[in-house]
């Protein structure tokens, strides 16, 4: 690589000018520490230009402040996840919920949410998950029903991104969350506990990722020794950016904790528990249910106190509810009355009670801390278009 100025003490001469210099560490650091390093690339083959191109000078990097996020602190997008928990913990319910969410763009478990495309991989199929489907209140995602394999020579993983950039041509976008329910059935037969079968695995999931940018989840179970984590071999976890872990207390209510976050805070938690919701009746006559994700207030947390203005927009709510309200019969939804969302908060930034700017982006983000704040101090509960006071 004649040209290529990496002699030892070329970069000690470098650092020794930095050094007396400091304004050469941010302001001469390409022409200095860096460029001479660069020098004549006449002589590199082109995948060692593109590793020169990647290399850049620490001091020139700048702190990444805004994290893409599907669901913020939970969910990151083009990130690799799994949840995992003990059979009958629920998983394919939260998972459900999830997708759910995302797809509408609604906030979950207090946490904002930026709206996807998603596609659901019920590899599992059968009637029992079309069933908790159609308990959702007009789903918008796709549902991929049949058993598909992403390990070995007969890995669907490529055609799988061939359908995924289709539907993203006929729909005039790409995919933001993948669902994968459950890892166990599209392993193919592979060993869960091998490293080279999970390698395989990885592979063909981060293929996935990189093809379509879309955050995949895996859905998958504990082991007998629920202590010891997820079923399989430990490089899973080392491969994936977040882990969610189900655990059901002797009540029936079920916490999901972000037990593991690549490049963030872990500890996060959700409550909930199972609802049970009739769909209509079988060829006997006898009730057909399902299940509904029914968020839960732990028992430690009570209800925080709320700003004046928070305060503020709960009485407006009270009062359109007393003047407008209607109870809407829906198994998901609160039997009490309630009102649409868009209703209260056109009422909160019209009337402005919460804000005294007269700029409707100030308002609107007032009327949005407004709303955070009673649905952590679980004063409100919002689902879809509806808002309702908690009773």
């Amino acid at each position: 690589m004649a040209g290529l100025e990496t002699r030892p003490e070329a970069v000690a001469e470098e650092r020794a000018a930095m050094t007396k210099d400091p304004t050469k560490r941010t302001e001469g650091a390409s022409e200095g520490a860096v460029s001479h390093l660069y020098g004549n690339r006449a002589r590199l083959k082109p995948r060692a230009l593109s590793l020169l191109g990647a290399t850049t000078w620490a001091a020139d990097l700048s702190p990444c402040l805004d994290r893409p996020y599907l669901v913020k602190g939970w969910l990151d997008q083009s990130a690799l996840s799994v949840l995992y928990g003990p059979s009958n913990s629920g998983k394919s319910f939260l998972a459900l919920d999830l997708a759910h969410h995302v797809a509408k763009g609604r906030s979950w478990g207090n946490r904002r949410v930026n709206k996807g495309r998603v596609l659901y991989i019920a590899a599992e199929g059968g009637g029992g998950f079309a069933n908790r489907v159609a308990a959702l209140d007009e789903p918008e995602f796709f549902v991929l029903s049949i058993p598909v394999t992403l390990t070995g020579p007969d890995s669907a993983a490529a055609p799988l991104t061939e359908v995924l950039q289709h539907l993203a041509a006929v729909g005039g976008a790409g995919f933001d969350m993948i669902v994968i329910d459950t890892m166990a059935r599209v392993m193919g037969g592979r060993d869960e506990n091998a490293a080279p079968d999970i390698a395989d695995l990885v592979r063909n999931l981060d293929l996935i990722r990189r093809v379509t940018g879309a955050h995949v989840m895996l859905v998958h179970h504990t082991g007998k020794d629920t202590g010891r984590g997820a079923r399989g071999h430990s490089s899973l976890r080392a491969a994936i950016d977040t882990e969610i872990e189900l655990s059901r207390d002797d009540l029936g209510q079920i916490t999901a904790e972000v037990t593991k976050q690549r490049d963030g805070p872990t500890g996060y938690r959700f409550c909930y528990q199972l609802r049970q919701v009739e769909l209509g009746l079988d060829q006997d006559g006898d009730p057909v249910t399902t299940c509904l994700v029914d968020p839960a207030v732990p028992a430690e947390a009570g209800r925080a106190g709320v700003s004046e203005a928070a305060r503020k927009a709960l009485s407006l709510l009270n009062r359109l509810i007393e003047e407008r309200g209607e109870a809407h019969r829906k198994p998901q939804y609160p039997s009490h009355a309630g009102v649409s969302f868009d209703l209260w908060r056109d009422a909160c930034m019209t009337e402005g009670e919460l804000s005294s700017s007269e700029n409707r982006d100030t308002r609107k983000r007032a009327f949005n801390r407004c709303r955070e704040e009673l649905e952590t101090a679980r004063e409100i509960v919002v689902r879809d278009d509806l808002v309702w006071v908690v009773q």
